[in-house]
């Protein structure tokens, strides 16, 4: 049976964050000193979305360079379109996420589904990262995948 590509890249997401809570599973686990105790090192990431109370709506001609499509280290693609006076954010054929800059080269979906950082390279292209929430899921298998917070990067 084929499966279409959209499904191909869901299933790699999918994966991605399978593995990624697995080995921070792992190393939490190691780290435990009491069975009533899990130690979380300082340096660990904290992927998060959070909009922060002051944020910055866009206009057009301050998102302008930002329309683009952007190649992610899953497979991805995250869109910047405008629509109106509004910037948008989707991955692949995803449903558009309205977002705002909450500082320079950050921006959040109002929704809290996508946080990205855009940094913009003249020629050499752009660079950053893309936290989002890969929704909860139910493998043909019969087992189920929690809703789980993934960050890529571009490439």
């Amino acid at each position: 049976m084929e499966i279409p590509n959209r499904g191909k890249n869901i299933m790699k997401t999918l994966c991605l964050a399978i593995v990624l809570g697995g080995l921070a599973l792992s190393s939490a686990l190691q780290a435990q000193p009491s069975e009533d105790t899990v130690s979380v090192p300082v340096s660990a990431r904290q992927l998060r979305i959070d909009l922060p109370d002051a944020y910055s709506k866009m206009w057009p001609e301050d998102y302008r360079d930002l329309v683009a499509n952007y190649s992610l280290s899953n497979g991805q693609t995250l869109s910047i379109i405008s629509r109106g006076t509004n910037m948008y954010a989707l991955v692949d054929q995803g449903p558009p996420h309205k977002i705002v800059s909450t500082s320079r080269n950050n921006y959040v979906a109002l929704d809290r589904q996508l946080k990205m950082e855009i940094v913009l390279g003249g020629d050499q292209g752009a660079s950053g990262s893309v936290t989002m929430v890969v929704p909860s899921r139910s493998l043909s298998d019969g087992r189920f995948v929690p809703e789980q917070v993934v960050l890529l990067a571009f490439r």
